[in-house]
């Protein structure tokens, strides 16, 4: 048995760097029915955000399926994934440029809009509802990236929220939460 001890730790005799959650960049484009109006805006969301998640997704697997066999299981492992879709969430802080502009928020509830606005019924296709890609690149602390994704065909999945309360007891800082949706991605991992 190995004593803890560093010289019985191969990652810390060889100086190898942890991974960080915090060292990442995202990357966005809106919808191009949004580009003329909050084009100059999607430079800002990566400015914004402050996390996301859901990255799990592509490490997806498919699940163990049983048979029996005179009351014994006999596992396989599925012919298919339950799912094939990646769902991000991100949040995002809130500011408003010129005094009252809400501009991040504003831009989500247009986006939201193309799919189906609330106050009209008008509803848009999919070519108008979905921005081309979204960017994700980790780094190690050295800016070297590592692990890029590139979302395609993103959509916004379901509400917007963060907005919902309004308190006088509390001092803090509004943040928005933003849901996604893309069918296909392309990883690029250093191996």
């Amino acid at each position: 048995m190995a004593l803890p001890h560093i010289q019985n730790s191969a990652a810390g005799r060889n100086k190898f760097d942890p991974v960080h959650k915090n060292i990442f960049e995202v990357k966005f484009t809106v919808p191009e029915a949004l580009r003329e109006k909050f084009g100059k805006d999607e430079f800002l969301l990566t400015e914004h955000l402050l996390k996301i998640s859901g990255l799990d997704t592509l490490g997806r697997a498919p699940s163990v399926q049983q048979q029996k066999f005179m009351g014994t299981d006999r596992s396989y492992v599925s012919s298919k994934l339950d799912s094939t879709h990646a769902e991000l969430e991100m949040e995002f802080t809130l500011n408003l440029r010129n005094d009252i502009d809400n501009y991040i928020y504003n831009l989500f509830r247009h986006w939201v809009s193309l799919g189906y606005d609330i106050n009209t019924g008008a509803r848009s296709l999919k070519r108008e509802y979905c921005a081309d890609w979204l960017n994700i690149s980790v780094a190690n602390r050295r800016g070297d990236i590592y692990w890029e994704v590139i979302f395609k065909d993103v959509m916004i999945n379901g509400d917007i929220t963060g907005l919902n309360e309004l308190d006088y007891d509390s001092g803090e800082a509004v943040t928005l939460s933003v849901k996604l949706v893309s069918d296909w991605w392309k990883e690029t991992r250093a191996e």
